[in-house]
């Protein structure tokens, strides 16, 4: 999966049962689970916010921090 500002932002665009999905799926694919975690709409609201205003930079630096952890 490319991640990249067009995607953050069809993201952060989700309804918030469609972005809890994508979050779900993205770890899944990613092998962790996230079991009954409950994703409340205030926490959704927040990685909205943070979405929208991610950097090129804060792309790249979570990208090497999700590669590091994969590599273990």
């Amino acid at each position: 999966m490319k991640i990249d500002k067009n995607l953050l932002d069809q993201l952060a665009n989700l309804d918030d049962t469609s972005l809890s999905a994508a979050i779900r799926m993205i770890a899944a694919s990613s092998g962790v689970s996230l079991g009954d975690t409950k994703l409340d709409p205030a926490s959704l609201n927040a990685l909205r916010t943070a979405m929208r205003g991610a950097t090129d930079e804060d792309i790249a630096n979570a990208k090497s921090i999700f590669e590091g952890y994969s590599n273990q």
